[in-house]
């Protein structure tokens, strides 16, 4: 995850979880209304009752505090849950607040505090998410240390869509650290099914980028880095201020900043898919060099895999082995390669034979069957030639018959008249 730009930068490429991406993965839309503002703007207990279909006295009487925050015990709502007097609605308002408290946005263990109440309530835990998940990133990029525990399934299920079906084929016995560092732009998938939409948010209020609040601070995103995630082709460095970072905790918010995110999310720019050109995907060389020139700036946690150009080649070109271990690991990849190889070279080779020895004997038939229609052909031109000759030789003895026969017969009928009796 780089500072200036917030997102995940490879030697050559570039990721960006986007709004789009985990609304699909939710199965949740965006919804068209203010997200999660931040803490501090706690929801009366006649509004928490209605949200989950309890009586309000229920609410009062069950909201506790738990290190110094608000909220309801696991224990209660689950209990609440399986009472046997408990409606349909009330049982999965309460589960589904559960899972938004114990797994979404979990803070302590056994509890579902404020936050979680205020996002369930809210019905639109996308942004929030996102939030988090930049958030959390970037406050351990920025320390150097850490683990990430904010949103890791969801971030998982983000990253491995855009894995090509052969990363998992590790023959290599590579570490995951290295599949990825070898991982070339042409073998990412980028085109995944939450790309399928028919708008992008761009925007919101007076920002060129998307302002966005979690439960602990707010940070901004950048969907110009994601345009080659959605089919767009990546065509030059992206503008300075549309990739500058916004990064803030509550506790020391710059004056104003929180309400600044809050009041943008009431102009959200949306963008037609029509309207963003052709669908490519491709990213130009003065894209893929700035890429490149980030990814030497700030430094990859890992050893390249890789020689990376802004013209890179289809097929990557590996570094040369520095140890001998290395290098007899290398020599057995490529002769197990090479046995691959030869191995498809011979099933071609047998099929070709196969298809030319089909060809020949399709080759002799269309002869044999030339030859019997230029037989067939020759026998009716010799009748037809004899039904000619015969045509004519009865033409012939009808005119002879009709010249020297016809006038006898009249003669001798005018000679000796028919006689005719009554």
């Amino acid at each position: 995850m780089t500072r200036a730009s917030v997102c995940f930068t490879f030697p050559d490429f570039q990721l960006v979880p986007t709004l789009e991406a985990y609304s699909y993965l939710l199965d949740s839309p965006i919804a068209e209304k203010t997200p999660f503002t931040g803490p501090g703007t706690s929801l009366t207990h006649l509004v928490i009752a209605k949200d989950l279909y309890l009586k309000t006295s229920d609410v009062s009487n069950h909201l506790t505090t738990k290190s110094h925050i608000r909220g309801f015990t696991s224990k209660y709502l689950l209990e609440r849950a399986n009472l046997k007097t408990t409606c349909q609605d009330t049982l999965e308002a309460i589960l589904a607040l559960l899972i938004y408290g114990l797994i979404l946005f979990l803070n302590l263990d056994n509890f579902v505090d404020m936050n979680a109440i205020e996002i369930f309530h809210s019905k639109n835990s996308v942004p929030t998410l996102l939030a988090d998940t930049y958030h959390a990133i970037h406050d351990r990029t920025l320390k150097g240390r850490g683990y990430i525990f904010c949103c890791v399934p969801l971030q998982y299920r983000w990253f491995i869509s855009h894995l090509p079906s052969s990363f998992h084929d590790n023959s290599e016995n590579w570490s995951y650290s290295q599949r990825i560092m070898a991982l070339t732009p042409n073998e990412v998938v980028w085109l995944t099914p939450a790309a399928q939409v028919k708008e992008i948010i761009t925007g919101c209020g007076d920002f060129l980028n998307v302002p966005l609040l979690g439960t602990r601070g707010g940070i901004n995103y950048n969907p110009e880095l994601a345009m080659r995630q959605f089919g767009f082709p990546m065509k030059a460095k992206p503008i300075n201020l549309a990739t500058s970072t916004e990064f803030f905790y509550y506790s020391n918010a710059p004056t104003g900043q929180r309400e600044a995110f809050i009041d943008a999310w009431s102009k959200v720019r949306r963008k037609s898919v029509k309207h963003l050109g052709v669908r490519s995907g491709i990213a130009h060389e003065a894209y893929t060099q700035w890429v490149i020139d980030r990814a030497e700036e700030i430094g990859m946690p890992y050893p390249a895999m890789r020689h990376v150009s802004a013209s890179a080649p289809s097929i990557p070109l590996l570094l040369p082995p520095t140890t001998q271990e290395m290098y007899q690991e290398h020599l057995a990849m490529e002769s197990r390669e090479k046995q691959m190889w030869k191995a498809r070279y011979n099933e071609a080779e047998n099929l070709i034979m196969t298809l030319d020895g089909k060809d020949e004997q399709k080759t002799h038939e269309n002869l044999m069957l030339r030859k019997e229609l230029a037989k067939v052909r020759r026998e009716l031109e010799e009748k037809d030639e004899l039904l000619m000759r015969d045509s004519k030789r009865a033409r012939g003895r009808r005119d002879f018959y009709a010249r020297y026969c016809g006038s006898d017969s009249k003669s001798e009928s005018e000679d000796h008249p028919t006689t005719s009796y009554a």
